[in-house]
C-alpha cells in the first residue's frame, strides 16, 4: 500500500503535503483508492512529473468514486453539453489558474496498488494567481515599468483567449472532488496514452463513450 498509515492528521504534515498544496483542498478526508483505480489529470506536459523526481500527487478518478458521482465521464458530458471542451471543463470546475497550467493533454493512468490519499474538494481560485503588479510574470527585475506592464496584460490576454471559454473571474462552479496521493511513484502506476484535451471525439473513444471505428 501507497502511505500505510497516512491520517487525517497528516494533512499539516509538510512531508505528505505542503501548506500551498493544502491551499489547493476547501474541503478533505483521507481515504484508501484501490488498486485498478483509474485516474485521470489535466496536463501542459505528457509525464504528469512531481517536484520530487515521483510522479505528480494531484489526479481525479475516471470513473464515478465515493463522493464524485461524476469522474472523468461526468466533466466529458458537462463540456460537451455546454459546447465546451474537456480542457476549459476541468479548468472552470479544478479551478486551476490560467497562468498555472495549459491543461492541453489529458492523462490517465491505473493505480497499480492501494493507496491512502487526501480526498476532497477544490477550494475556488482567481481565474489568475497573480496580478499585473506582483512578481512572477517573467519580471525578474521587477521593474513594473510601462512596457513590462503592458507585457503581462498582453500574456494574460492570450492565455484567457486560449482557454477556450469565458473565464469568471472566480473558477470553482459546482463540486468537484480530486485526490492528492503522496509519494506517488512510476511503479505504482500504469500510463495509457496521452490524449489531446481539446480533442472531443477522441476522448469520446478513450472514455468508452463511443464505439472505436473498425
Amino acid at each position: 500500500m501507497i502511505n500505510p498509515g497516512m491520517g487525517s492528521h497528516h494533512f499539516f504534515d509538510d512531508k505528505y503535503i505542503k501548506t500551498s498544496q493544502r491551499a489547493g483542498f476547501k474541503k478533505y478526508r483521507v481515504v484508501t483508492v484501490p488498486k485498478g483505480t483509474l485516474l485521470f489529470r489535466m496536463t501542459a506536459g505528457v509525464a504528469a512529473a512531481g517536484d520530487d523526481g515521483g510522479v505528480t500527487p494531484w489526479w481525479s478518478a475516471v470513473k464515478p468514486f465515493l463522493d464524485d458521482k461524476e469522474g472523468a465521464l461526468g466533466r466529458f458530458q458537462q463540456a460537451k453539453s455546454r459546447k465546451m471542451d474537456m480542457s476549459a471543463m476541468v479548468r472552470l470546475m479544478s479551478c486551476v489558474c490560467l497562468d498555472w497550467n495549459d491543461l492541453d493533454n489529458y492523462v490517465q493512468v491505473e493505480l497499480l496498488d492501494d493507496a491512502r490519499v487526501f480526498w476532497g474538494t477544490f477550494a475556488p481560485m482567481p481565474k489568475f494567481s497573480q496580478t499585473i503588479y506582483t512578481p512572477g510574470w517573467g519580471d525578474d527585475k521587477n521593474t513594473f515599468t510601462g512596457a513590462n506592464v503592458l507585457a503581462r496584460v498582453k500574456k494574460m490576454n492570450q492565455k484567457e483567449a486560449l482557454a477556450g471559454f469565458k473565464v469568471p473571474n472566480m473558477l470553482g462552479e459546482g463540486e468537484a472532488w480530486q485526490m492528492f496521493i503522496p509519494n506517488l511513484r512510476e511503479q505504482h502506476i500504469k500510463r495509457s496514452s496521452v490524449l489531446s484535451g481539446h480533442d472531443m471525439g477522441v476522448l469520446a473513444q478513450a472514455l468508452g463513450l463511443v464505439d472505436r471505428p473498425a
